[in-house]
């Protein structure tokens, strides 16, 4: 019998065809010492989370089995009455509504404390912690040891150690907050935020979580940075350059975001794409004279970062002249295609050019 089946069964997260499946094999007198098996092996499942809760498995197994053989016994004097199942089916029963109960008081012990104490994160660094929390209705900019600012939305909040003396920089955010992190490839910078770790060597960013549907969005501003699911985000992984199975990187003018719902990403361009800080953009750079729009394209993705894309090669032959000084890099995109008889649309994190182009 499968045991993600078993475990779904136990926690009543089967269908009815499911259900009968599981009914028929526990009741096979054949199976009665795999089922037993199966269930006690199931109480150490709770002491394998991620929380920090290690229950007496052991000793809670125990009590289940000693109250099991005490059922088997009835006293004498006691009439025996017909039961729809036989005994030991009806001890199985019991237990598997022990464990129902147990993992239901579990898991809602695990994500209530994933939601209350964000701090565990940081649980290695003791007491050595400090806590900002921005009680204004204006930004709030915080200084770290490393070099590292971050600026707080109101009513967001930041812990982080007093020294980062571990072999990472690890913080937890409630809130929204923009990061401008000090480049130290020796020591990731990683921020816990609600469902999501966001690792970087040294970039600036933006956290910030949607009130009504708790999607996390983070977006880029410079550098690249690495976006786990964190339950799937072990310390191991974190601390490795490899991606978990739920994880992607963004660069540059691009943004993920988290959808509690489905524990999936999602990554596009950021509503507005800036210029990259840094690139060096002399006077004239977007003045064309009967230029190819392949040199306008390459300019334009020099100076942003992103990628743009021609659908058709007819495209790279068409000729533009004007001035692109003082667009948005959208606008720049609009007054192109206007002008080669184009249009373009965004697909992910690209842009695609798309037209009959020129002879």
């Amino acid at each position: 019998m499968n045991r993600s089946l078993l475990k779904r069964y136990f926690l009543n997260d089967v269908t009815a065809a499911e259900k009968a499946m599981v009914d028929n094999w526990i009741n096979d007198p054949a199976n009665e010492a795999a089922v037993k098996e199966w269930m006690q092996g199931s109480w150490q499942l709770l002491a394998d989370g991620d929380t920090g809760v290690s229950p007496n498995t052991s000793g809670i197994w125990q009590n289940i089995a000693t109250s099991i053989e005490h059922e088997a016994a009835p006293p004498k004097e006691t009439p025996v009455v017909p039961l729809p199942f036989p005994k030991k089916k009806q001890w199985y029963l019991s237990v598997a509504v022990a464990l129902l109960i147990l993992f239901s008081g579990y898991f809602a012990y695990q994500h209530f404390n994933n939601n209350t104490s964000s701090n565990n994160n940081l649980a290695s660094y003791g007491g050595k912690l400090s806590t900002e929390t921005n009680n204004t209705p204006v930004q709030k900019t915080i200084a770290l040891e490393d070099g590292s600012v971050v600026v707080l939305a109101p009513h967001a909040s930041l812990s982080f150690p007093k020294h980062f003396n571990n072999d990472k920089r690890e913080v937890n955010l409630e809130g929204n907050a923009f990061f401008e992190v000090a480049k130290n490839p020796e020591k990731p910078f990683i921020v816990y935020s609600n469902n999501i770790v966001t690792k970087v060597l040294g970039t600036s960013f933006t956290i910030s979580t949607d009130s009504s549907t708790k999607d996390i969005h983070v977006a880029v501003r410079t550098g690249r940075v690495q976006v786990f699911e964190k339950n799937s985000a072990s310390k191991d992984q974190v601390n490795t350059r490899a991606l978990t199975s739920n994880g992607v990187i963004i660069t540059a003018n691009q943004q993920t975001v988290y959808s509690n719902n489905h524990n999936s990403f999602q990554t596009s361009l950021v509503p507005v794409p800036l210029p990259i800080p840094g690139k060096q953009v002399m006077a004239g750079y977007f003045d064309f004279n009967r230029q190819p729009v392949s040199l306008v394209i390459e300019r334009i993705q020099q100076v942003y970062g992103v990628e743009i894309v021609l659908e058709n090669e007819a495209l790279d032959k068409c000729i533009f002249s004007g001035e692109l000084e003082e667009e948005s890099l959208f606008e720049k995109m609009d007054i192109v295609c206007t002008a080669i008889n184009a249009g373009y649309e965004i697909s992910g994190t690209k842009i695609l050019l798309k037209g009959k182009g020129c002879k």
